[in-house]
């Protein structure tokens, strides 16, 4: 990688507040600008699940506009489930590129690294989930849920515990159980850098290979138990998409990917080999906008396969290329302001449950709200995640490195 494809803006940057040693560290560019578009997908399908949601008729405009956008993109945007794993095997490459040390450990003490990192999560989640508990509480009430059932739930959502028990993923906020599977996975990475980093290369190798092949597992158990075409209860499907243990393949592959090519900000060896404007990474993402265009792709049991391991040999390709600066691909996600957005990937999780309470709240206000919903709720998730992440969440992870180092 040249000097110039590694001089960043700051919005590109990794600040001490999140890095395991004083002063600022240079992120990988692209992989930083190409997190806001895996994300931004990702809340896209949730825009297009409330279009599709069978609902009551007052609510038959809630996202109306997808109706008038081309078949082709209404699809891409619909299997905005693909860009998960993205989302996981990135955290894994991301994590043992800053904390992951040549002896195989952790660089910094594991409460250090853990403060860091929930210090980015859960003091706006916490605060969100104290509204959404306001806006959202009657309804379930009038659902006739158990105040107890009400009490429990929203408590495991606050702690972000909620994907260990399926049924109250979508009772509160049901975006954010990809946090609570990424808590679970923060907690495991000191270990989980112990017991990888212990392995020759080699074997890094094979256990890599193979973590397609393990995380797939789940969905061949669900694939022979459950016959294509069987209607189950959503809390089953749920427990296959959502539960944190399920998606440590995907980190551990991205940790893996990191040690195996030397990609490190403790190593800088790997950063002189000369980029490339052909890479396999370009050829790989085009595979995936491909597959999320293709029709029947969100069909059970494909959605899983595909999901939970069969396109993780792609993504493996992109991130490598990306991290190294090669192809077109990472010209693009390197360019000016894209780190900013990447940035906000952790705000936009968190708050896109409240954004699409409101629209369904927009409704009752007025029966032409839906109309606004398909460009107004993405405008304001973006506005809105920026000043969570600029002026909120990089604040308070700053003070509490300073509070750490005194």
């Amino acid at each position: 990688m040249t000097t110039a494809s590694l001089t960043v803006k700051q919005g590109d940057l990794l600040t001490d507040s999140q890095s395991p040693a004083r002063g600022r560290t240079a992120l990988l560019p692209a992989l930083t600008g190409v997190r806001f578009f895996a994300i931004f997908h990702i809340f896209m399908f949730h825009l297009w699940d409330l279009y599709n949601l069978e609902k009551p008729d007052k609510f038959a405009d809630l996202m109306i506009g997808f109706a008038g956008l081309p078949e082709t993109l209404v699809t891409f945007i619909s299997h905005g489930w693909l860009s998960t794993s993205f989302f996981f095997l990135l955290s894994g490459f991301i994590l043992a590129y800053l904390y992951w040390g040549e002896d195989g450990r952790l660089v910094t003490g594991k409460k250090r690294f853990w403060l860091l990192r929930f210090s980015r999560i859960y003091p706006i989640h916490i605060g969100l989930m104290i509204i959404t508990v306001i806006l959202i509480a009657n309804h379930h009430l009038s659902n006739d849920m158990p105040v107890w059932e009400m009490v429990l739930t929203a408590l495991a959502t606050l702690t972000l515990l909620q994907a260990w028990y399926p049924p109250a993923v979508p009772l509160w906020s049901w975006p954010t159980w990809t946090l609570s599977a990424l808590i679970f996975l923060y907690l495991l990475t000191p270990w989980l850098m112990r017991l990888l980093g212990g392995l020759t290369r080699r074997r890094m190798i094979w256990t890599l290979a193979a973590m397609p092949v393990v995380s797939l597992l789940p969905t061949i158990v669900y694939a022979i138990i459950v016959p294509a075409g069987t209607k189950l209860e959503l809390h089953w499907s749920i427990f296959l998409g959502s539960t944190p243990l399920f998606w440590l393949p995907h980190f551990m592959a991205g940790m893996l990917l990191s040690r195996i090519f030397s990609i490190s900000r403790y190593n800088t060896a790997w950063k002189s080999a000369r980029t490339s404007r052909f890479a396999w990474g370009d050829v790989a993402l085009l595979a995936v906008i491909g597959i999320a265009c293709m029709p029947g792709m969100g069909e059970e049991p494909l959605k899983y396969f595909l999901r939970h391991g069969m396109i993780m040999p792609l993504y493996m390709l992109v991130i490598l290329d990306l991290a190294r600066g090669n192809g077109w691909a990472a010209r693009f996600f390197s360019l000016p302001g894209m780190g900013f957005l990447g940035e906000t990937g952790f705000s936009i999780f968190i708050w896109q449950n409240l954004i699409m309470i409101f629209c369904w709240i927009s409704l009752m206000i007025s029966p032409n709200a839906g109309a606004y919903h398909l460009w107004a709720a993405p405008v304001a998730v973006i506005i809105i995640a920026i000043i969570s992440t600029y002026w909120i969440e990089k604040p308070i992870a700053g003070w509490l490195r300073r509070k750490i180092a005194d």
